[in-house]
């Protein structure tokens, strides 16, 4: 694969037309799953951005588990389904109907409380040391709105890691790429930002209680809010 295949992209929202771009390449077959990207200043070049810009661009590809990165090893092209990728073309608001929605909200609802119940029960001192690291994360990254997601997702996980079940924590992450797309659609203003930062600090709370029915009480309102941010959002 040549660098000719990359054109000069222009745009106020560059990692965007970075991530049209590498999907589009990807289409064309000019990119292959299994196939390794250029170095990160030589694709940078080819591509007409800055770094920054690519490493957001390659930020939203790995969370919609397009491409991957290996340490030490470069970042790769996934085996995965490009039609189905390619058709939803990262439109988020579109990314996923109502019905799915509600039903992704329904086994998080079915899920997730038995997720903070036992962690409640089991939490040791270190899972309760990462999930405060992951709060104070939250709480930095009003500055960066972009990497909301991330570390929403990573409360998730670490609440997960604390019930000492390891079907929970794999359930968790198969379910992440499911989150982050909700969490793009509920997460855009800074007062449900805000909100959200006090719900899971509500769950967190109850854990470090030792508050099982607390902590299934908070994770039910969290999910509560969610299903009506969503919906009041795509009602309109």
């Amino acid at each position: 694969m040549t660098h000719s295949h990359f054109s000069t992209v222009r745009s106020e929202r560059l990692y965007e037309k970075i991530v049209q771009q590498l999907l589009e390449l990807i289409d064309e077959g000019k990119l292959q799953p299994g196939d390794r990207l250029p170095a990160e200043r030589k694709l940078a070049e080819s591509l007409g951005c800055s770094r920054t810009s690519l490493r957001e661009a390659c930020r939203v590809l790995e969370s919609e588990g397009i491409i991957i990165s290996k340490p030490g090893g470069g970042r790769f092209i996934q085996r995965v389904d490009q039609t189905l990728t390619l058709k939803y073309q990262f439109n988020t608001v579109d990314m996923l109907e109502k019905t799915a929605i509600i039903y992704f909200l329904e086994a998080r609802e079915a899920l997730e409380p038995k997720v903070a119940e036992l962690a409640s029960q089991r939490a040791t001192s270190e899972n309760i040391s990462k999930l405060e690291d992951v709060m104070t994360k939250m709480e930095e990254k009003l500055k960066y709105p972009e990497e909301h997601v991330e570390a929403d997702s990573s409360f998730h996980l670490a609440l997960a890691e604390a019930t000492q079940n390891f079907v929970f924590v794999s359930m968790m992450e198969s379910n992440l790429n499911m989150i982050r797309q909700v969490r793009k659609q509920t997460l855009h203003s800074e007062s449900r930002y805000l909100k959200s930062l006090s719900e899971h600090r509500a769950i967190l709370e109850a854990v470090k209680q030792r508050d099982a029915e607390k902590a299934v009480e908070a994770t039910l309102d969290h999910l509560k809010h969610i299903r009506d941010h969503v919906l009041g959002d795509r009602e309109k």
